[in-house]
């Protein structure tokens, strides 16, 4: 099922905007799966409700989840049962989203950034961030844009898989050098005075967009198949953990590659297999996830392996 695939994409990563969402907002997303892809990077840590979305009938009857720790013994990443995340947004919070959601789509161009307070369905006068992602077509142009030299994008994969694409979220300066309480108050307020009188019933501020790579996604194509690279910043996160829920079909298990450990998961019905692992520097001061893509129809686990390999020899 494609649909079942493009929805894993969708929250199986977090990205940028930073806004909070669980339960019921993200069951807003769900009709928007037909538009272009959306990211969501959760203020909670790297929250990824793939499940509530999946349209599986079965699950397994025993899953496992698992999680990766670096060579001191300490979990850098994990998978939990969405059971074991419960939170609640009102029907405000919904609407409210759902309202940004749509703005944000429609004012920002790719590449650009904004604050953006809605007037409906907002008691708390909460603003929400928004981003768009930028496109590389050019892997030189990618690579002089990226200052961070530990993060590893190759011009092919699996010999014959050549670079096509990459969208990269890059961080605002709202993520890099948060606001003081202060400075949140006044924005809003000025927001909120622009957005109660204004005949739109919103307002938006510009932010500026920094060098700083929040998520970064490559798409490698060998004819009309496809290997998707996705690179995560989870450097200062302190909990970095996805939640799936227990329905869905699949499966997932711990690998040893050249002394690193990994995290493959197969998905069933919609064949997407994965392999992911982290990459820390020896300071510890930067933390990366890498995810390698593709469906198992046309890649087998050992493919993904050798892929990886060559990622931790880059």
């Amino acid at each position: 099922m494609e649909k079942d695939q493009d929805l894993k994409k969708l929250f199986g990563d977090p990205r940028i905007p930073d806004v909070e969402l669980t339960g019921k907002v993200m069951k807003v997303l769900h009709t928007e799966m037909k538009k272009e892809r959306f990211f969501v990077k959760y203020k909670i840590a790297l929250t990824a409700f793939v499940g509530m979305m999946l349209m599986a009938t079965t699950g397994y009857a025993a899953v496992q989840y698992h999680s990766l720790t670096n060579t001191d013994g300490e979990v850098v990443y994990e998978t939990k049962s969405t059971k074991e995340y419960v939170k609640t947004e009102s029907k405000d919070d919904v609407k409210r989203f759902e309202a940004f959601y749509d703005l944000k789509e429609k004012q920002l161009k790719n590449g650009q950034a904004a604050l953006f307070y809605v007037a409906a369905n907002n008691p708390n006068h909460q603003t929400d961030l928004g981003t768009k992602a930028t496109s590389f077509y050019n892997l030189s142009q990618l690579q002089d844009k990226i200052t961070d030299q530990s993060i590893k994008v190759a011009d092919k994969v699996n010999g014959d898989y050549a670079y096509q694409q990459a969208d990269v979220f890059f961080k605002t300066a709202y993520d890099v050098n948060p606001p003081s309480l202060q400075e949140k108050e006044e924005m809003t307020t000025k927001l909120r005075d622009q957005a109660e009188k204004s005949k739109q019933g919103y307002a938006m501020m510009p932010v500026e967009m920094t060098d700083e790579v929040a998520h970064l996604s490559v798409t490698y194509q060998n004819g009309e198949d496809k290997i998707e690279v996705m690179i995560n910043n989870l450097t200062g996160k302190s909990d970095p953990t996805s939640y799936i829920d227990e329905k869905v079909e699949f499966k997932q298990e711990k690998l040893q590659v050249k002394g690193v450990e990994m995290l493959q998961t197969e998905f069933t019905p919609s064949r997407a297999i994965e392999l992911q692992w982290i990459y820390e520097s020896p300071d510890k001061k930067q933390r990366y996830s890498y995810t390698v893509r593709a469906n198992s129809d046309h890649i087998s686990k050992e493919t993904l392996t050798k892929i990886a390999e060559s990622y931790l020899d880059y």
